[in-house]
């Protein structure tokens, strides 16, 4: 039976670190939020993921300042944060005890919804972050990092998915990080997770090759419940699908979204002359803009493309961009074929 889709909005988090190098400031954010938090969204994702590390490594913040101020300017809706598992927000594992305080410390602070993820799909390395998740009572969403290889395919995606649900999880994302989800496939996952998984499937992908869009809308036709895009300001390319073009697609139809474009237009008004500022102090560069269909064969995230257009700018090493993004699979078959997402990605990069 088809049913309302809902929408988290990533404009606050995976939007500017996939086009950004997640250099939005909170001051960039705030006269948004009163507009943001009457628009109906299931969820706005907002903190974790990159911008832990970046608040405190180049903008001067305190990430937790950021969220405290976040949830008091956005009352009416959940705010949502990625998470790696073990890692929590930085590159190794941390006990398990620092895991749980993490999580409650997150929760107190006004996180509603985490999503925790493995780069290499080790339950293990999810199983505290998700228990923590619940005792605190947040929602628990487990993900599945997609990928293609010669050792994933669908039986071993739908396992997956069971084993989280059985340990818990309140929702099950599947993660594109790098728009590999082709749509046809996206249909073929969704139909077999939902004929096998009792709780709502949230997807999650880019448009970094330029298909994001036909995979939400087979995805949606499959029976997913939420999916992932940003607004329009920054949208598309390495980031998320437009959320405005998908509310606007559904409209009338009987996946509309219950959200108004109008309600949306103060906000996005806002994040193009944020966007402009970002593209004038060079944090966003034009390459992250275009569809790289590509990105099929390096299979390289969002998130990761627009660090290491930075970082090669930074060893005077731009003209070797295309060279870099071609030899990631070399280096990834070596490794054995992990998901590329955050570790992975950065240490196959």
């Amino acid at each position: 039976m088809a049913k309302k889709v809902l929408i988290t909005d990533t404009i606050l988090r995976d939007a500017h670190q996939s086009q950004a190098a997640t250099r939005m400031r909170l001051e960039d954010m705030l006269p948004a939020c009163k507009a943001l938090d009457k628009v109906g969204y299931w969820s706005l994702e907002c903190w974790g993921g990159a911008t832990f590390d970046s608040c405190m490594r180049f903008l001067g913040e305190d990430p937790w300042d950021r969220l405290r101020a976040l949830r008091k300017a956005m009352p009416n809706t959940r705010l949502q944060m990625l998470l790696r598992g073990q890692n929590l927000l930085g590159y190794k594992h941390y006990a398990d005890d620092v895991v749980e305080e993490f999580v409650k410390k997150s929760i107190n602070n006004g996180i509603d919804v985490i999503r925790i993820f493995d780069a290499l799909n080790d339950v293990r390395n999810i199983e505290t972050a998700m228990k923590a998740t619940k005792k605190y009572g947040g929602h628990c969403e487990a993900a599945i990092s997609y990928t293609e290889s010669p050792v994933h395919n669908l039986e071993y995606f739908v396992s997956l998915a069971k084993e989280l649900e059985n340990r818990g999880a309140d929702t099950i994302c599947i993660k594109d990080m790098a728009n590999l989800l082709l749509p046809y496939d996206a249909y073929e996952l969704v139909s077999a997770l939902k004929k096998e998984i009792k709780v709502p499937i949230h997807l999650h992908t880019h448009n970094t090759t330029g298909t994001g869009d036909m995979t939400y809308l087979m995805a949606i036709q499959a029976g997913v419940d939420i999916i992932d895009t940003a607004l329009s300001p920054l949208a598309n390319g390495t980031s998320q699908p437009s959320t405005e073009a998908m509310v606007a697609t559904l409209m009338g139809t009987e996946y509309d979204t219950g959200i108004k474009l109008e309600d949306l237009n103060g906000a996005a008004a806002h994040f193009r002359d944020v966007a402009k500022k970002l593209k004038e102090q060079g944090s966003l560069d034009p390459k992250v803009l275009n569809v790289d269909p590509n990105t099929l064969l390096y299979q390289v995230p969002g998130g990761m493309l627009s660090n290491l257009i930075s970082q090669l700018k930074q060893a005077k090493a731009e003209d070797k961009y295309y060279d870099v993004l071609a030899e990631v699979p070399r280096v990834r078959k070596d490794f054995g074929y992990p998901p590329l997402v955050t570790p992975t990605s950065q240490i196959v990069g």
